[in-house]
């Protein structure tokens, strides 16, 4: 698996935009300390914070067609 983004903070109403680099949205494994809405752009995966009340924490991989 690549790590496209490692252990960052996403404040409360933000968003990480996060490069393609060639995935697609189904390769991608997202870890995240809360609640998050996953969007994409041209360029970028682009993951919202949906928590309330705090800040979320969000590791981003994506697995390589050859790895399934």
């Amino acid at each position: 698996m690549v790590t496209l983004a490692a252990n960052k903070v996403v404040p409360l109403a933000r968003m990480l935009y996060v490069p393609k680099q060639g995935f697609r949205r189904e390769q991608l494994v997202i870890e995240a300390s809360g609640p998050y809405a996953l969007h994409e752009n041209e360029e970028h995966f682009v993951i919202q914070n949906r928590d309330c009340c705090r800040a979320i924490l969000v590791t981003v991989r994506a697995q390589p067609e050859g790895d399934r």
